[in-house]
């Protein structure tokens, strides 16, 4: 097995110390994966362009040190549920290069070390904060389902992945923001 650290577990904002009333949980951005600047920092994901539209405001993670300013002044956060795992040598390029989908993450050959203690630790030392997810029903695996319990309110968010599917005839990028609209209601506007 080798161990995956996540790739923002050293950073300061791993564990946000500002405000927060929007809170977006995603899954693991794994140490030797793609490196991001910041949460949902892949091309095909959408999120900050969501965020921006639904906020109005430009959320850019490329221009770091204003991108967190507009976080902390917005209240939103990110924080991800999976800490570290222990990955069979043979599947680390599918953790570590190939691609993030949940399926090859949350199985029963991986062992995850959960980040679930940290965020409710944040979730009650912020009153009225929403907890969002783009999961869907996500895995059905026994140990991630407990984690996820215990969470309580979870806001389903439609995914911000371009590789999402839609109902057909409809252009996702409007999809996407319409379902974000709705359940996302800016304090700060």
């Amino acid at each position: 097995m080798i161990r995956v650290e996540h790739q923002f577990l050293n950073m300061p904002f791993y564990t946000p110390d500002w405000e927060i009333s929007h809170l977006f949980l995603g899954t693991f951005n794994p140490e030797g994966g793609d490196k991001v600047n910041y949460f949902y920092g892949r091309s095909k994901n959408k999120t900050w362009k969501l965020i921006s539209e639904v906020f109005k405001d430009d959320f850019n993670p490329e221009e770091f040190e204003f991108f967190l300013a507009k976080l902390k002044k917005n209240k939103i956060a990110c924080m991800d549920m999976i800490k570290s795992a222990n990955v069979p040598e043979e599947r680390i390029t599918s953790i570590n290069g190939n691609g993030y989908s949940d399926s090859k993450l949350i199985n029963n050959s991986i062992q995850r070390d959960y980040n679930t203690q940290n965020i409710l630790n944040i979730i009650s030392q912020n009153k009225n904060i929403k907890v969002y997810s783009t999961w869907g029903a996500g895995p059905q695996i026994a140990n991630w389902t407990d984690e996820i319990k215990k969470l309580k309110k979870i806001i389903p968010l439609v995914s911000p992945s371009m590789a999402a599917r839609v109902p057909l005839g409809t252009e996702k990028f409007k999809y996407m923001l319409d379902d974000w609209s709705q359940k996302i209601a800016p304090t700060n506007l």
